[in-house]
């Protein structure tokens, strides 16, 4: 037997999360014009400006340099891979501990 019953009153979507009032807290289509024919408002003509602050400048700023270093350097993947399965890699944990507290002095002094 079919556990859906046909004669069961199914309600259609709620009024208030459809497309209509998406559009009208601007979270529809972008368009020159909204669904009533009317001009959507342009964020540049609010007179409203926006500012970053000095870390999401630097972090903006970091992201550029990360896009411009290489993906991946295979020939050191390769020979990390070799020193593991000839158990020649080893993990140094002080300079690890030493590289993530040096990390987290430089985060601090920004």
């Amino acid at each position: 037997m079919n556990p859906i019953d046909s004669s069961t009153n199914v309600r259609g979507p709620r009024p208030d999360t459809g497309a209509a009032a998406r559009r009208g807290a601007g979270l529809g289509p972008t368009s020159d014009g909204d669904s009533r024919g009317g001009k959507v408002a342009d964020p540049a003509d609010s007179g409203e400006s926006v500012s970053l602050t000095r870390t999401a400048s630097s972090l903006l700023a970091l992201e550029t340099r990360l896009r411009e270093l290489p993906g991946v350097d295979q020939a050191r993947v390769e020979a990390v891979r070799r020193a593991i399965d000839e158990g020649r890699y080893v993990i140094d944990t002080g300079r690890i501990v030493n590289s993530l507290l040096q990390s987290e002095r430089e985060l601090r002094r920004r």
